[in-house]
């Protein structure tokens, strides 16, 4: 394998990782010798932290016909309990990367690796499984879904643990559960926009304003364009790294005293509004109404600001299950 292959499959793992968590973690090269050929990971911010370390292996197929074989030596291998070896197809065809990878604690495999002895009686450590990722073996335990990479890391690191695994199930996807996704959502826009939360300071949009919550499983991203007339957004929610909910909104510019409290409003109707119900929330001259239909799993409607019973603001927004 060319290293301009090896860093390419390398930057996939690393796309692979950083997709769905808003940038909390920072993976580099080590300098150190001995730990070139590793990717280190650590969060965002969290210098002192211990670091996770992977090891990439990977085949590259034209296609799902063939075991993947990988040798170590036994005399040189090295294991750490922040080492982890991940094995991985790249599809030469599509370049891409198989939907799943296994990612195997370093001293957990040598301890059940095959020891194969060589014709110069040199002894290695062997990885081999089947490239249909269904036939279970001592391996499969490790296999992690490569969208879900990201997070699982980001969880052993923020929970200054080693990283979990979860049997995969390849029957299909677990069906949402409306009412903790009804909950965390209602719980995200109290501590963001509702709440004059500070965006993260990188936003991935140019020129936008982006605003995060995370709880558990779920990840919430509201991402807002503010123009001279107009204002713009997205909010998604991704469970495990999948994003299963999305509301798109546009809507007037709001003055300033209108939109303190059209926050207020949103604050204390949070677990209401915007979810295509109706709902009023009055305050002195101010009048905040939400009028919409549907519900959690598709809806629509209009939110409206009014002082003096006159229209101040108002705001179009669409959403349900992805």
């Amino acid at each position: 394998m060319t290293d301009n292959i090896k860093e390419a499959i390398e930057d996939k793992i690393i796309d692979s990782i950083n997709a769905g968590i808003a940038g909390r973690l920072v993976i580099f090269k080590p300098e150190k010798k001995g730990q070139e050929d590793y990717l280190a990971i650590e969060r965002r911010g969290e210098y002192k932290e211990e670091k996770i370390y992977l090891q990439v292996n990977s085949l590259i197929i034209p296609a799902k016909s063939i075991s993947f074989i990988k040798d170590f030596s036994l005399e040189n291998f090295k294991a750490d309990k922040n080492l982890y070896l991940v094995f991985a197809y790249f599809n030469e065809i599509t370049q891409k990367l198989e939907e799943y990878v296994w990612v195997i604690p370093s001293l957990q495999f040598r301890d059940i690796a095959e020891v194969i002895s060589q014709s110069d009686e040199k002894k290695v450590l062997r990885f081999e499984s089947s490239s249909d990722f269904k036939n279970k073996n001592k391996y499969s335990k490790f296999l992690i879904n490569i969208k879900d990479l990201g997070d699982v890391i980001l969880s052993a690191l923020r929970e200054k643990k080693q990283i979990s695994f979860k049997a995969v199930d390849f029957e299909g996807k677990s069906a949402v559960n409306l009412e903790s996704l009804r909950e965390f959502l209602c719980n995200a826009r109290a501590n963001t926009y509702a709440a004059d939360s500070t965006g993260v300071e990188n936003p991935r949009l140019l020129e936008s304003t982006q605003r995060e919550f995370q709880k558990a499983s779920y990840f919430y991203r509201d991402v807002r364009f503010i123009g001279d007339k107009k204002v713009f957004g997205q909010e998604i929610i991704y469970q495990d790294s999948k994003p299963i909910w999305g509301m798109n909104y546009i809507g007037s510019k709001i003055g300033k005293l209108e939109e303190i409290f059209l926050k207020e409003a949103l604050f204390k109707l949070s677990d209401k509004c915007r979810l295509g119900q109706e709902h009023n929330y009055e305050k002195r001259e101010y009048k905040y109404q939400d009028k919409g239909q549907g519900n959690l799993e598709e809806f629509s409607g209009k939110e409206e600001v009014l002082l003096n019973s006159k229209s101040v603001y108002s705001l179009n927004y669409n959403g349900g299950l992805i």
